[in-house]
């Protein structure tokens, strides 16, 4: 319980810094995605990084191309794929929202010292391997 506690104090959190850029925690990460991608990518491949379905991801998609953060084109040779790019405005956004939320989370894990974060992350990694295999 104390997991899940952690992690929706963490949340409000972060919704309460996204605000001001009208991006909800599941918008700014396939934001995220976008930004970090050095090539457009599918809306699948964006639902597989995040663990969700589908109609979420058109959703979350829906959101950013109406914010003018993202946006969908045809896929050059397959004309039942579509491949999504973050717009200009979607990665100054993601430029400046950025630095806050990671701002944020080092003063959070600046509640733990340099060996207990460092075994924090450590253990998360374990527990998240752990229950993907358990989701296999």
């Amino acid at each position: 319980m104390n997991l899940v506690l952690t992690a929706d104090l963490m949340e409000k959190s972060i919704a309460a810094l996204l605000a001001p850029f009208d991006l909800t925690s599941a918008s700014r990460l396939v934001l995220s995605l976008l930004v970090d991608s050095e090539t457009p990518i599918s809306p699948n491949t964006i639902a597989d990084h995040l663990i969700v379905s589908r109609a979420s991801v058109t959703s979350l998609l829906d959101s950013l191309e109406k914010r003018k953060y993202a946006r969908r084109r045809p896929h050059p040779t397959d004309r039942r794929m579509i491949w999504v790019e973050p717009t200009d405005l979607g990665r100054q956004i993601a430029g400046e929202f950025r630095p806050v939320v990671h701002q944020h989370q080092k003063t959070w894990l600046g509640a733990l010292n340099e060996k207990e974060q460092q075994q924090f992350v450590e253990m998360l990694h374990r527990l998240q391997s752990a229950l993907q295999k358990s989701n296999e």
